[in-house]
């Protein structure tokens, strides 16, 4: 009698100090924060077109309506990148929501730093600059593809592996998925989880090593085989820092400590960083 009369009253107490701390709460006063320009930019040897994205970030106390997803696009920004000699304007497309130019008038070069300046109507000024990667990415190597029967079933599991470059202070993007063919809507891509390795890596504490990967088991429908595509890049350490941040602040651990989300963007935040990658496929009939 004696225990279940504690547990009412400890109950009761705890409702009571439930409702004190949303009154405590509900009394903070939020400060307001100004949005913020968010900039996401790549640049590499690889691609003939430049992009640049811009959105405007929301206030923490702000409201949508139920149906915006993500910032809102910047649609009338002044863009422009440089490489310190010649410069070329990106201008916004409507279909793409992002800003473009192409580079057949503003070559790409390895080793050379470029500069991104953004302008918009109201006044905003965000800056960044990074350089172009100097060594192409590695070989894959050790390709290997375990097949397993489950149930009637085909399922793969692919594992490779490839060696850090000479040199310190590299960085890596590694990225894997199955290009299907359906013979009807064209090809479809679908990402690959790792279960082991990371998709971005850099050689501290391991320079001159090797990098594994292992896929999680992969289904394979035998009327219509995907082809396996791996893709590696060596980055810049400002598209490294920002992809390495965001792939720490959504780690599914909740007992993690929190990480900032790094930027390179003065006057914003974001990223504007370069690569030089390579696509391999890997036929998995």
């Amino acid at each position: 009698m004696e225990f279940k009369q504690f547990k009412y009253i400890f109950l009761l107490l705890s409702i009571a100090s439930l409702t004190a701390c949303e009154s405590m709460i509900s009394d903070v006063a939020v400060p307001e924060s100004k949005p913020k320009l968010v900039i996401s930019g790549y640049i590499s040897t690889d691609n003939d077109t430049l992009k640049v994205k811009i959105q405007k970030s929301r206030p923490l106390n702000s409201h949508n309506n139920g149906y915006e997803y993500g910032y809102p696009v910047v649609t009338d920004a002044t863009v422009k990148i440089s490489d310190g000699t010649d410069s070329i304007s990106l201008h916004y497309n409507d279909i793409e929501k992002q800003y473009l130019a192409q580079t057949d008038t503003f070559g790409i070069e390895a080793g050379q730093t470029y500069h991104l300046e953004v302008h918009t109507s109201d006044g905003e000024i965000a800056t960044a600059s990074c350089t172009i990667p100097m060594n192409t990415p590695p070989e894959i190597e050790n390709i290997n593809i375990e097949t397993y029967n489950n149930y009637g079933h085909s399922e793969k599991v692919i594992s490779f592996r490839f060696k850090d470059l000479d040199g310190a202070n590299d960085y890596y993007h590694v990225a894997a998925g199955m290009q299907f063919s359906n013979g009807v809507d064209g090809k479809y891509y679908d990402d690959i989880y790792f279960e082991t390795g990371e998709p971005f890596v850099s050689d501290v504490n391991k320079e001159g090593g090797y990098f594994i990967f292992k896929t999680s088991r992969l289904y394979i429908q035998d009327s219509v085989p995907p082809d396996l595509q791996i893709f590696i890049a060596v980055t810049d350490e400002n598209y490294y820092n920002y992809h390495r941040s965001i792939y720490n602040y959504q780690g599914d651990n909740p007992f993690s400590e929190p990480s900032p989300v790094t930027t390179n963007i003065t006057g914003g935040v974001g990223v504007f960083g370069s690569y030089v990658g390579r696509t391999i496929s890997i036929d998995l009939r």
